[in-house]
């Protein structure tokens, strides 16, 4: 009995702190705003075909902070879907976390690299969460989207920038299949990727992503 009610009692807890949520919009931080005497990176868009997943298009931005200096290697930090990321107007607006956290050394020198799923096209999706490859890259539990990654996106970026070879600089990032998919790259690619952020990873059944909680109990 005492467990039925502890359960009733997080449920009710649950219901109330939901209630609150939609009465007190969330207010940004002084980290997600713009401050004139900030230095303000510089954001390119570009269009990448990939010769791994065969057939298809996609565009992906690139953030080079205003500290950026060719000598010295750049921290580098990943994002899938990544036009979320990369909006100054929505719920992350990283280009602008990025130029005051940069600014205030919480943060080594970054380069940011913001890519959207790929779609089989010979056009770009204006949505690019219905691009058809994205399930297949994001959520399928193999190597094919970190080679992606370290084969082909990363060493084109390096012909322009210095970034940096050790891993323990090197963070990836997403959200929903985009968070599964940031996991499962540095779970094939520990050498290369020490540090994640999964934004509500889809670890559930989409592609066998419920399968990782017996895949880490057994390693």
């Amino acid at each position: 009995m005492k467990s039925i009610k502890a359960v009733l009692c997080f449920f009710l807890l649950i219901v109330i702190n939901i209630g609150c949520s939609q009465d007190n919009a969330y207010s940004l931080g002084e980290d997600s705003k713009q401050h004139d005497n900030v230095p303000k990176g510089k954001v390119t868009k570009h269009v990448w075909r990939s010769s791994l997943f065969k057939g298809t298009i996609g565009e992906y931005y690139l953030y080079v902070p205003e500290q950026y200096i060719p000598n010295d290697a750049a921290a580098l930090m990943v994002f899938q879907d990544g036009h979320s990321y990369v909006n100054l107007e929505g719920d992350f607006r990283v280009p602008t976390v990025f130029d005051n956290l940069i600014y205030k050394k919480e943060i080594p020198v970054t380069i940011g690299l913001f890519i959207n799923q790929g779609h089989k096209s010979l056009e770009l999706l204006e949505n690019p969460y219905r691009a058809s490859n994205r399930s297949i890259e994001y959520d399928s539990l193999n190597d094919d989207y970190v080679r992606f990654l370290i084969e082909e996106l990363i060493p084109e970026i390096s012909k322009t920038y210095n970034l940096t070879t050790n891993p323990k600089m090197r963070i990836i990032c997403g959200l929903s299949s985009g968070g599964i998919c940031a996991f499962t790259a540095a779970w094939e690619r520990p050498d290369y990727f020490s540090n994640v952020i999964s934004h509500f990873g889809s670890f559930t059944n989409i592609r066998g992503g419920h399968n990782y909680e017996a895949m880490i109990r057994n390693t």
